[in-house]
């Protein structure tokens, strides 16, 4: 008996297919798994979407809310806005369209330019203080502000961890003060002071970062050493990049909490202060 009798579900290799369209298991998998994919993006793209909950109440529940505001459009959401709100919206655009204009005009203008026009300000300043403007910044007179130094524990625990401490406080900064004075960092194993590419060419970052802490612990003998490198040294004329959080959070933030704990007007905070922030 031939063996295509005895096997009647085995097609012979010479044997063509009965349909011509029909697929075989793999292929029939591949594109299963194909169209599931499709399938599966579609539908998980709608929760990727802006408002999506809104959206998808819309498409199978058909929400009255979210068919009100298909038909109104866009302008239907500024309606329940009151008026100041509208005005406060379009005085926050103005304001920065301006910003943007004046930002592009700085950037035209060369170096030189823009240092003459950051001291022209500085002499208006200077020129009101001392004659009779009227708007001349008016004098403040400093109030010290409450609980920042003058105060000693009462429970001996933590007294005790409070002079622990400053203890390691001083060791730190007579560590830094001897390796790398000026320097912007030290590295404690190799007893080497390092200048982070953070703050380009500036440097004194430790220095200027540790004032408030300081003057919170009553080092003041170091915090006159620290404020008078400060009036000698510290210089913000640089031309290099520079990382703005890091010049802001370390140097602006350092020079505004020394002056504010202190009291201490010290010029070349003013000056540091103005070429930041100019």
């Amino acid at each position: 008996m031939p063996v295509a009798t005895l096997l009647p579900f085995t097609a012979p290799p010479n044997r063509k297919s009965a349909s011509p369209t029909s697929f075989r298991l793999t292929e029939k998998f591949i594109l299963l798994l194909v169209f599931s994919a499709f399938i599966t993006l579609c539908f998980g793209a709608i929760f990727f979407l802006p408002d999506s909950s809104k959206l998808l109440s819309g498409v199978f529940f058909r929400s009255p809310a979210v068919e009100t505001n298909t038909r109104t459009g866009p302008e239907s959401s500024y309606s329940g806005l009151a008026g100041s709100d509208v005005r406060v919206l379009a005085k926050i655009k103005k304001d920065h369209e301006n910003a943007l204009l004046e930002a592009k005009d700085t950037l035209q203008k060369r170096p030189e330019e823009i240092q003459w026009d950051i001291s022209k300000d500085k002499k208006l300043i200077i020129a009101g203080q001392a004659g009779n403007d009227v708007n001349k910044i008016p004098p403040i007179e400093y109030h010290r502000p409450p609980g920042a130094t003058g105060h000693e524990p009462l429970d001996p625990e933590t007294k005790e961890r409070r002079a622990k401490i400053k203890e390691m406080m001083k060791h730190a900064w007579d560590s830094y003060q001897r390796y790398a004075w000026g320097s912007n960092e030290l590295r404690p194993v190799s007893k080497q002071g390092h200048s982070s590419n953070l703050f380009g060419s500036i440097k004194g970052a430790t220095i200027v970062d540790a004032l408030d802490t300081l003057y919170i612990m009553e080092m003041f003998e170091e915090f006159e050493t620290a404020t008078d490198w400060v009036e000698k040294n510290l210089d913000f004329n640089v031309n290099a990049e520079v990382s703005v959080f890091e010049v802001n959070i370390r140097f602006v933030g350092g020079l505004l909490s020394a002056y504010y704990l202190s009291g201490k007007e010290v010029r070349r905070f003013i000056h540091c202060f103005s070429c930041c922030l100019g």
